[in-house]
């Protein structure tokens, strides 16, 4: 067994977002951690297919227009395919059952008894790693507790891993490095991710308003989620919102945040959320706790679990688009980071 040097901070980023919109791998002779994109990936298929076989990757990124960074993502996505399975390998992805063996075993560490009944409770049926998170979110030091206990479980999920590859791996953690900025606070990267949400799907066709909910319309300093509400025409096809909102989701996950995309019809009737998966689709994952799984593509239905009060989905706390309306005094973050950016789609008609 030979020894491996890999950075755990990378890995274990990697680890927590491969899936529905990347794909993340390991360099087995340098310990490098590789993240591959499915968009720029299918660009550079795309790409290669005109320049031709012979072409290296430098030609075929001089045929496009891409700006630089989406050109590094190619460059990344070519040396994956030109050595997967010659010293590059898949980070093995996430395991539903695993996941959730490591929150009944978490459960059963809370020492206050009222605290681990909730989440026993909460662990039971469907929708379990969504009621859950809620518990644990809302008691800052067993959150927190929480993450190092996860951390810790994917550490040795990792380990095993890499001996199963014939690999003694040696983690290198990196060490604070003095100047640094600061991670900005929770609410204003939320409120980042929630403004390039609405830019986003604004230009989606179907799409007739969009709002702001839950704990970001309030002056809530650690808040959990990002929390939009969008109205969407009865014919509209879910895929390309669906992949907004997964993009959101990413974001504040950044900062172990989640977000969720709430769904409501024109008539007022509350219909879901966004799925969260890359593929849609009945059977496809076994914690899918959707009603009507592939019924309406890219529509979680997980009516069982979540719902909305008929008060909020006719009238949001604060509408973004297509024109802006507070019910509420909006937090002076909401109006600097979020609002005052807006401003302008507001002249767009829906």
């Amino acid at each position: 067994m030979r020894k491996l040097k890999v950075n755990w901070d990378d890995l274990e980023v990697a680890a927590e977002s491969n899936g529905p919109e990347q794909s993340s791998y390991l360099d087995l002779e340098t310990g490098a951690v590789l993240t591959v994109m499915h968009d720029p990936r299918q660009e550079l298929e795309q790409l290669r297919g005109d320049a031709g076989p012979d072409a290296s990757i430098e030609d075929v990124l001089a045929q496009s227009g891409a700006p630089d960074w989406r050109k590094d993502a190619m460059r990344e996505a070519w040396r994956v395919e030109e050595r997967y399975g010659i010293g590059i390998v898949s980070l093995p992805e996430a395991d539903a059952h695993e996941d959730h063996r490591d929150m009944e075993d978490f459960a059963a560490t809370i020492g206050n008894a009222e605290l681990r009944a909730q989440l026993e409770r909460a662990l039971q049926g469907r929708g379990a790693f969504r009621r859950f998170r809620d518990v644990i979110h809302s008691r800052f030091r067993e959150k927190d507790e929480w993450f190092k206990f996860k951390r810790e479980r994917l550490r040795r999920r990792m380990a095993d891993w890499l001996a199963s590859q014939d690999i003694e791996v040696e983690w290198i953690l990196p060490e604070p490095v003095a100047g640094l900025p600061p991670r900005p606070p929770a609410r204003e990267h939320l409120l980042d991710g929630v403004l390039a949400f609405v830019r986003a799907a604004s230009q989606l066709p179907g799409v007739k308003r969009i709002a702001l909910i839950g704990s970001l319309t309030t002056s809530e300093p650690e808040p959990k989620d990002a929390d939009v509400l969008v109205t969407v025409g009865d014919d509209m096809d879910l895929a390309l919102l669906a992949k907004a909102g997964r993009r959101l989701a990413g974001h504040a996950q950044q900062l172990n945040r989640g977000a969720d995309v709430f769904l409501a019809n024109e008539a007022g009737e509350y219909l879901g959320r966004t799925c969260h998966w890359r593929e849609c689709g009945p059977g496809i994952r076994q914690s899918c706790d959707a009603l009507h799984c592939g019924r309406r593509h890219y529509l979680h239905d997980d009516l069982d679990s979540v719902r909305l009060q008929a008060n909020v989905v006719k009238e949001p706390p604060i509408e973004l688009w297509p024109a802006l309306l507070a019910r509420v005094q909006a937090p002076h973050d909401v109006e600097e980071h979020l609002l005052a950016p807006l401003r302008g789609l507001s002249d767009r008609p829906a």
